[in-house]
């Protein structure tokens, strides 16, 4: 009888080690929140994280798999990630000296409105912005959360408030400006109720600060392109930076076609009407010859006197093109 109730008692002992082991050994995922959507490449993730894991590897399509050291006596682990358009998934897995003790899976959706099949979130998620007031509570015992004054016009970019959570967004071959120079402020407004940090819309409100030039011009035109009459710079323009000119979300041709494929594959100029068609990558533009020639070296991306807003007089077909052919 002895023996058993001392069976009994190591059994209760070791079973509540295992329950104890198993509740302090684990992740959780503060933010985003499940079923989010995003609009940007670029996220930043909040793990909480309990006692006994010193690593969190994350494994996601658009990112080699890396490892997160969590800071002796911190609960927090923060990281940033970049998303495939569409639905992400990223495993988070907690590490104990190399062993996992602990697995979480986030699906996180990628929205764009260039490309048709990803412009509807998948029912039930719900649009995902991070800077809210409360949402902030959380990092502020490491990061600075509230801008003063002189972070609106910081002496170099790292002495930003925004450059510790927000670096990878200056590596780009082609940076924006403010980004560049740390002045986030310019484009996003400090406090909007109790959001923070958004830039307001349409994107030409923003826009129009520094590039009224441009704006006032087309706005002259009989015709402006669709974004750009509805004031939606950043359906084609990254805002922060890229690795195409003119801060482009991807090679002109590529953008273009995105949206007129039938003009990729139709009885048009690219295509070609008697076999091979125009070249609208590699090689150089005749009137640009720093830049490549695209579908901008022939119609003008923001407005035009004409249906096609083409760059130059296309009274006849012969005038158009030998303004570069001499015929």
């Amino acid at each position: 009888m002895k023996k058993k109730y001392i069976h009994y008692i190591t059994f209760t002992i070791l079973l509540f080690c295992a329950i104890s082991c198993r509740a302090t050994t684990g992740i959780s995922v503060q933010y985003p929140p499940e079923n989010a959507y995003v609009e940007n490449e670029l996220i930043n993730m909040v793990l909480n994280v309990e006692k006994n894991i010193d690593k969190i590897r994350v494994v996601s399509s658009k990112n080699k798999p890396k490892e997160i050291s969590v800071r002796p006596g911190s609960n927090k682990a923060c990281f940033g990630i970049t998303l495939n358009m569409g639905m992400n998934t990223v495993d988070l897995l907690g590490l104990d000296q190399g062993k996992v003790v602990d697995r979480k899976e986030m699906k996180i959706f990628f929205r764009s409105d260039l490309f048709p099949k990803f412009r509807e979130a998948p029912a039930g998620f719900e649009r995902y912005f991070f800077h809210f007031i409360e949402n902030e509570k959380s990092c502020a015992s490491c990061h600075d959360m509230e801008p003063t004054l002189s972070s609106l016009r910081p002496a170099t970019p790292e002495e930003s408030p925004c450059y510790s959570c927000h670096a990878k967004k200056r590596e780009h071959t082609f940076a924006h400006y403010p980004l560049e120079k740390g002045i986030c402020f310019s484009c996003h407004e400090v406090l909007q109720g109790n959001q923070k940090y958004i830039a307001s819309k349409p994107d030409e409100k923003v826009c129009y600060t520094c590039h009224s030039s441009l704006i006032k011009e087309g706005k002259k035109k009989k015709i402006r392109h669709g974004p750009t009459g509805l004031g939606h710079c950043t359906l084609c323009h990254n805002p922060h930076g890229s690795e195409w000119p003119s801060l482009m979300r991807m090679h002109t041709t590529d953008l273009c076609t995105n949206c007129h494929e039938d003009k990729a594959s139709g009885a048009h100029v690219i295509a070609g009407f008697f076999g091979k068609g125009h070249p609208v990558r590699g090689v150089k533009d005749p009137f640009n010859p720093d830049r490549e020639f695209t579908c901008a070296g022939c119609h003008n991306p923001h407005a035009g006197d004409t249906k096609n807003l083409l760059n130059h007089d296309n009274s006849t077909m012969t005038s158009y093109c030998s303004v570069c052919h001499k015929m």
